[in-house]
């Protein structure tokens, strides 16, 4: 079973980097998606693939349990709609954070494996510069932050 809750922010981001940290080792996962000025969904896989799909990019962080005491990687996936990405955009995007591509697929999106002793800081701000560059629609300025804790 697991708990919902949402929170939207913009430059102060404390409440969404709180957020990812009441996550950590394996306790749950989060959403985050650019808020966009017209009335379009979020992007969603479906039986077709992402290319039968339209709307807001939106990147997901799953944290994983400890396993046998060491703490796990967790995962950050990117639901998009540009196909695939390429080592150069990604590395740039990712800035000054060297986290291991598993995934960069032109259906499934991309998929990046998170050191277990990254800071919530360094997970936002790749979550919301990937939903933000990936964006094709026109942003508020802010983000949705969906939050989804394992009980």
């Amino acid at each position: 079973m697991s708990r919902q809750s949402q929170l939207r922010f913009s430059t102060d981001r404390a409440d969404a980097v709180a957020a990812i940290a009441s996550i950590d080792s394996g306790r749950g996962w989060c959403n985050v998606v650019a808020v966009v000025t017209d009335d379009v969904p979020d992007l969603k896989v479906n039986f077709f693939g992402l290319w039968a799909n339209r709307g807001a990019a939106m990147a997901s962080y799953v944290s994983s349990p400890p396993l046998r005491g060491e703490p796990q990687p967790g995962s950050l996936g990117v639901l998009h709609s540009r196909g695939r990405l390429g080592l150069e955009l990604i590395n740039s995007l990712l800035g000054p954070e060297s986290f291991k591509v598993l995934q960069d697929h032109s259906q499934r999106g991309l998929l990046l494996e998170i050191p277990p002793d990254t800071a919530p800081e360094s997970i936002l701000e790749v979550m919301c510069t990937f939903s933000s560059a990936l964006c094709d629609y026109e942003m508020t300025g802010s983000w949705r932050l969906d939050l989804y804790t394992r009980s």
